[in-house]
């Protein structure tokens, strides 16, 4: 989608330019279809600049959270080492089985016993102390990072209506799957949407993972970038959403939407007050609290930390009346 190459604000110009167009002789050469295109972007444009814009068919949505995982770095007098784990348990796990096969190193120290404990955590504040820093030539960092992969704003369409059976069907077969390789295990594909399923050695399950980044946007995104998903195990449905249908738009939307230009200043003030927006510092724009970076013309300066801070200690309840689902 050609979409996906432009930020927010560069689509907002490019549906400006569209409606500029519309109606100059550049405009003739147009195909039909195109030429309908940009005259629906030159009503709206017209709509907005008298105060009276028609009702969103789409919604903009931001970037979604990135993936947490565990680091783990091991260091000796001899090696040093990092790997990276799933879950926090299955570090641990990886880190008392090193304690273990080092646990000679405390023989004849008061308060050890002789075996090491089968309790991971028990093993590790014995062999490193309860602060980490008992063995002056070994240590370990155990610390939640977060994986950042590319990942732009989002616009889906208003309202959203599941793919008919005709349609569910062709993409049913048009399933795809991906054999295991270096980077991953083995999963399936249909509509964008992967699930892994594999035997998970390090915490001794067969995991399921289903991955919903590269969802069909078109096809099964509602409009608050959730995916209906019903997950069921044997007879036993274990989650189901796919009755929460989609959202109306946000409180906060249909404010600005049917403002004026004071009253849009006021808006913006309050919302900035709140979190639920932020203004740029180095342009001056004002962003969806969601936006990471400034979608300002030219301007990719990132949120800053305050604002990140003041936005995370909203209620969850008040967020959700204003700014909706995200």
């Amino acid at each position: 989608m050609i979409a996906t190459r432009f930020c927010p604000s560069e689509i907002e110009y490019l549906v400006r330019i569209a409606g500029t167009l519309a109606d100059s002789p550049a405009a003739a050469g147009l195909s039909p279809a195109y030429r309908e295109l940009a005259d629906r972007a030159r009503a709206a444009v017209l709509a907005q600049a008298t105060g009276r814009p028609d009702r969103a068919v789409s919604a903009l949505l931001g970037s979604r959270p990135g993936e947490q995982v565990w680091r783990l770095r091991i260091w000796t007098r001899h090696e040093d080492t990092t790997a990276v784990y799933s879950t926090p348990t299955g570090a641990l796990s990886e880190l008392a089985a090193h304690v273990r096969g080092r646990w000679d190193n405390l023989c004849g120290l008061d308060g050890v016993p002789e075996r090491p404990p089968a309790d991971d955590t028990e093993a590790v504040e014995l062999y490193y102390g309860r602060s980490g820093t008992a063995r002056p030539d070994e240590g370990y960092d155990l610390v939640a990072e977060e994986v950042i992969r590319p990942r732009r704003s989002r616009i889906v369409p208003l309202p959203f209506t599941f793919p008919g059976a005709a349609e569910a069907a062709a993409l049913n077969r048009a399933a795809v799957f991906h054999p295991a390789d270096g980077d991953g295990p083995q999963c399936t594909e249909v509509a964008g949407v992967l699930t892994f399923a594999y035997l998970d050695a390090e915490d001794g399950v067969v995991r399921v993972s289903v991955h919903l980044d590269a969802a069909d946007e078109e096809r099964i995104v509602r409009p608050d970038g959730t995916v209906p998903l019903r997950v069921q195990v044997e007879d036993t449905v274990v989650l189901d959403d796919s009755q929460a249908g989609a959202p109306h738009p946000t409180v906060l939307e249909e404010l600005l939407a049917g403002a004026d230009t004071a009253q849009k200043k006021a808006i913006h003030a309050a919302a900035i007050s709140t979190g639920l927006m932020w203004r740029c510092p180095a342009c001056r724009w004002t962003n969806p609290r969601a936006a990471t970076c400034c979608e300002g013309r030219g301007c990719r300066a990132p949120q800053p930390s305050a604002t990140r801070s003041k936005a995370s200690s909203l209620a969850a309840d008040s967020v959700l009346a204003l700014e909706g689902p995200r």
